[in-house]
């Protein structure tokens, strides 16, 4: 098992987000919304948490051109949690919201049987 840190998922990352898939769901960046909702605060996207994902993937070597890619969000990303990429045994990984887990997920070559 190998962990790499992704970062920080800055308010500034979502926001930049939100402009270009245009959803501008107040979760996103009011955090007196958010709460009201029963969030703990603004949330990232959950693409925008897989598309972190996938890009530590790639740049990883882990996903190649007929790569499959199925993920999993099993908890809500706040701005300011520091992301790290679990990767497993059998293509398996997940992706770390501090010491929460976000997302699970599993690569594959897309052959049969894989």
């Amino acid at each position: 098992m190998t962990n790499k840190s992704l970062g920080i998922m800055t308010r500034e990352k979502i926001v930049r987000y939100a402009g270009v898939a245009q959803d501008f769901n107040p979760i996103h960046y009011d955090d007196e919304f958010a709460r009201k909702a029963g969030l703990p605060s603004a949330i990232a996207h959950g693409p925008l948490t897989v598309l972190v994902a996938l890009d530590a993937l790639i740049a990883e070597g882990v996903v190649g051109s007929a790569g499959v890619v199925t993920t999993r969000l099993k908890a809500p990303v706040t701005p300011g949690q520091e992301l790290s990429l679990r990767m497993k045994e059998g293509g398996a990984f997940d992706v770390l919201a501090g010491e929460t887990e976000a997302l699970t997920g599993t690569v594959s070559s897309g052959k049969s049987g894989e």
